[in-house]
C-alpha cells in the first residue's frame, strides 16, 4: 500500500512539472522584428528646400515718362513688352521705373510673342532724348521668344549716376521709310556704383549666388543677364529653369516666363525652357 502512495505521488509531481513548463513556453512572448521597425522607424532623410529666387525692388526708384510708339503692328499679333519687373500700384500710366544696373554695358530684354519681322533696330538715347548713343540693327534668329541684346564692347560704356532711355523697334517693313507702325517697346536705366562691401561680395561669390545678389539689391538688368549666362552654360540644370520661373513670377511676369530665350548677340546661344 505504502509503494502505491508513493508512485501515485511520484507521478502527480511529474505531471504538474510538465504542466508548468507547458504553460512558461506558451506564455513566453515572440519578438517581432517587423513591429520593432514600425514603432522604431528610421530617421528619413528630407533634403533642404530650395531658395527661392525673388526681386527685390529697391526702395528708392525714380521714374520717366513711357516712351511713345505702339507695341503691336502689322508684324506682329500680340503686343510686344520690355521684360522689367511691374509697375508698382499709384503709378501713372505715362510713366515707368528706372531700374538699376551696375554694369557699363548691360543686356536689355524684351518679349515678342509672335512675329514675321526679320530685323529689329535697337537705341540708347541719353536721359534728355536729344542724343543718340547706339542705334543698331539686329537680325531676329527666332519669330518668338524673349529677346536680349547686350551692349557691345566698342560702345563706351554707361556712365555712373547716369540714367539712360532705350527703345527696341520690330521692323515689319526694312524697306519702308515710314516706321510709324513699327512695334515698340523700351525702358529706363540708370547705373549705379555698388558699395564697397558688396562689390567686394559679389568678387568672392559663385556665378549662382551673384544672381541672388543681383536680385536682392534690386540690380534688375544684372539678375537677368546672370542668370540667362548661366542657363545658356548649363542647359540641362533644371534648377536655373525653376529659378528663371520663380524671378519672373516675383516681378509679375509670369505670363511670360515660359518663354524661349534668345540672344541677338552672334556669340550667345538660344534657349528653350
Amino acid at each position: 500500500m505504502l509503494k502505491k502512495t508513493l508512485l501515485l505521488i511520484t507521478l502527480g509531481l511529474t505531471f504538474s512539472t510538465e504542466v508548468l513548463l507547458t504553460t512558461t513556453a506558451v506564455a513566453t512572448p515572440v519578438i517581432n522584428n517587423a513591429n520593432l521597425i514600425s514603432q522604431n522607424p528610421l530617421p528619413r532623410f528630407t533634403p533642404r528646400r530650395r531658395s527661392l529666387l525673388k526681386f527685390k525692388v529697391p526702395g528708392i526708384r525714380g521714374s520717366r515718362n513711357l516712351e511713345a510708339g505702339a507695341a503691336r503692328g502689322q508684324c506682329t499679333p500680340q503686343a510686344i513688352s520690355a521684360v522689367l519687373p511691374a509697375k508698382p500700384t499709384g503709378m501713372s500710366t505715362t510713366q515707368i521705373p528706372v531700374e538699376l544696373t551696375i554694369s557699363d554695358r548691360p543686356t536689355f530684354f524684351v518679349s515678342v510673342p509672335e512675329t514675321s519681322a526679320q530685323q529689329a533696330t535697337f537705341l540708347l538715347r541719353n536721359e534728355a532724348g536729344n542724343e543718340i548713343l547706339l542705334e543698331k540693327t539686329l537680325p531676329l534668329n527666332a519669330n518668338k521668344g524673349i529677346m536680349s541684346y547686350t551692349l557691345p564692347a566698342d560702345f563706351p560704356g554707361l556712365e555712373v549716376g547716369k540714367k539712360y532711355r532705350w527703345r527696341f523697334s520690330l521692323l515689319c517693313d526694312p524697306t519702308g521709310g515710314d516706321r510709324s507702325g513699327d512695334p515698340v517697346a523700351g525702358g529706363w536705366i540708370e547705373r549705379v556704383q555698388p558699395s564697397t562691401a558688396l562689390a567686394t561680395q559679389l568678387q568672392t561669390s559663385t556665378p549662382k549666388q551673384r544672381v541672388f545678389i543681383y536680385a536682392d539689391n534690386g540690380y534688375w538688368y544684372d539678375t537677368l543677364k546672370a542668370l540667362t549666362d548661366l542657363r545658356a552654360e548649363k542647359p540641362s540644370d533644371f534648377t536655373l529653369v525653376r529659378d528663371w520661373i520663380d524671378l519672373m513670377n516675383s516681378a509679375g511676369l509670369s505670363a511670360i516666363a515660359n518663354l524661349p530665350l534668345n540672344s541677338l548677340n552672334t556669340t550667345t546661344t538660344s534657349l528653350t525652357n
